[in-house]
């Protein structure tokens, strides 16, 4: 072997290892880059020259850069990040409600009624004191008010939901958008006998994202593309072609958006009862399930109040001697 074929192996070598160096620096500088794979370099043998006694070999060659990647883990993350998008959905959404009522602050129903009932008492105690009358009637007034008000904050908080509702639908179709992009250029990347590793990091992020939004499953074909399907089979992405959420306004449940697939052809498709999980799952749970279950608490405590006041309320007289009267009128 001449000195220059030595020259020869030694170059590869150098090449070879400012491959690998070009790598690790790759991987440094994206340390912090959320969804980012770490590459490594996988080095193979050049092919050796036949001579006599035997083949020669040329040196070695950088024959891929592969990303570091376990699908059985990223499946399990997947998973936790749709339940983490179900629960920090329901949490934001509980934690606004819960300062609707002011028990906290000693300003809500609650207090209400123990002023209500302590202002009864004084009423009760002596009849005749028209200040006590006046006290009283401010009270109930008040009382009256706090239930009025914690059913339209009910109310408005339902509908803010609704409107994130429809902005996590928007979200939704802008990701598959995105993920159907990507699955084009990385089958194009690839079948040139690239290794689309940044594109693939890049799609694995959209897909943990559209993850977190909604319950999904996807399978990769033989091209590196994915086919995403939501619920139960449906389908968001099919390679370069998607799907979409749309938020259609249900009269049965007072005007606010049902969740429902468009499959392009034919009437649209309610995904509402198989979202299991995801930020869809955690806001429709709270704004079709905890709000309603609120409001008729606040609505059966109301009408309580109402029934059981009036009814001593008939049984006593006035000033002028009248009886039979209710006290509240119950009109909503």
């Amino acid at each position: 072997m001449g000195i220059n074929r030595l020259a020869d192996i030694g170059k590869s070598a150098l090449f070879a290892a400012q491959q690998a160096i070009s790598v690790t620096g790759h991987n440094i500088a994206n340390v912090n880059t959320p969804g980012y794979s770490r590459q490594h370099v996988t080095l193979a043998e050049n092919i050796p020259e036949n001579r006599s006694p035997g083949q020669i070999g040329t040196g070695v060659h950088a024959e891929s850069i592969r990303r570091s990647f376990d699908s059985f883990i990223e499946d399990q993350l997947l998973a936790s990040r749709e339940r983490l998008g179900e629960f920090t959905a329901s949490s934001d959404a509980l934690s606004r409600l819960e300062p609707l009522f002011g028990d906290a602050n000693n300003q809500g129903i609650g207090a209400g009624l123990n002023e209500f009932f302590s202002a009864l008492q004084d009423v009760a105690t002596n009849p005749s004191d028209l200040s006590a009358r006046t006290v009283f009637l401010s009270k109930a007034t008040a009382l009256a008010g706090r239930f009025n008000q914690s059913a339209a904050d009910l109310t408005a908080a339902q509908e803010s939901i609704d409107r994130q509702v429809g902005q996590t639908i928007t979200d939704v179709n802008q990701l598959t958008s995105h993920i159907a992009d990507l699955n084009t250029k990385i089958a194009n990347a690839e079948s040139s006998g690239q290794q689309a590793n940044d594109l693939r990091d890049e799609r694995g992020v959209a897909l943990a994202n559209l993850g977190e939004l909604i319950e999904i499953s996807s399978i990769e074909d033989a091209t590196g593309q994915l086919t995403v399907f939501a619920g139960r089979g449906h389908v968001l992405v099919d390679k370069e072609r998607t799907y979409q959420l749309v938020g259609v306004p249900d009269l049965s449940n007072n005007g606010l958006l049902d969740v429902r697939y468009d499959a392009g052809a034919g009437p649209t498709t309610s995904l509402g009862p198989v979202i299991q999980s995801g930020r869809l799952k955690g806001l429709l749970d709270v704004r079709d399930q905890t709000i309603p279950s609120l409001r008729g608490s606040l609505d059966t405590l109301a009408s309580e109040l109402v029934t059981q006041v009036n009814q001593q309320h008939r049984l006593g007289f006035g000033l002028d001697g009248s009886t039979n009267q209710d006290f509240f009128a119950p009109t909503g």
